[in-house]
């Protein structure tokens, strides 16, 4: 009889309730409790205020029922770390070092960047330094075709114009 009594008083004060179920209902208590305030900033963006007053007593609730939980459990839940606490926290360690490690490798390309624009620039001033002399070289070997063919036309009309 007494056993039963103890059992129903812990049952009544949520001690008989395990660990892991207490740490599910503080969880979905937690998230309810957030999606209630996501509701009460669309509720005030659309001015329903019936929908706010009913939405603010639910959060007094819950939030009341949280502190319950947090009151009887403080130690149990304390050691609790979610699932998606574990994954944000392996998630920001990995995202603080390749922060450190992304900012080497970025200086590294942009110096290779640098690096690969100059030898760009050197390839083509020196392709356009070759064109250039390449042109001229052309212009100069044209005038002196040009100069010779027609020294030798003049001087075959000379000779032409001898023998007549």
């Amino acid at each position: 009889m007494r056993k039963n009594l103890w059992l129903n008083h812990e049952l009544i004060n949520g001690k008989g309730v395990s660990i892991p179920e207490i740490k599910t209902i503080y969880q979905s208590l937690l998230n309810e409790n957030e999606r209630i305030n996501d509701e009460i900033v669309d509720s005030i963006e659309c001015n329903d205020y019936v929908r706010l007053s009913h939405l603010l007593v639910s959060r007094n609730k819950i939030q009341t029922a949280l502190k319950e939980v947090e009151a009887l459990h403080e130690d149990d839940l304390k050691t609790y770390v979610s699932t998606k606490e574990r994954v944000s926290y392996a998630l920001t360690n990995a995202a603080e070092s390749l922060e450190s490690k992304g900012e080497d490798v970025l200086l590294n390309v942009i110096k290779s960047l640098e690096k690969m624009n100059q030898s760009t620039h050197s390839l083509v001033t020196k392709s356009l330094d070759f064109s250039s002399k390449a042109f001229s070289t052309g212009n100069q070997l044209n005038h002196k075709a040009g100069k010779f063919l027609v020294k030798k036309t003049s001087q075959g009309i000379s000779k032409l114009a001898k023998c007549n």
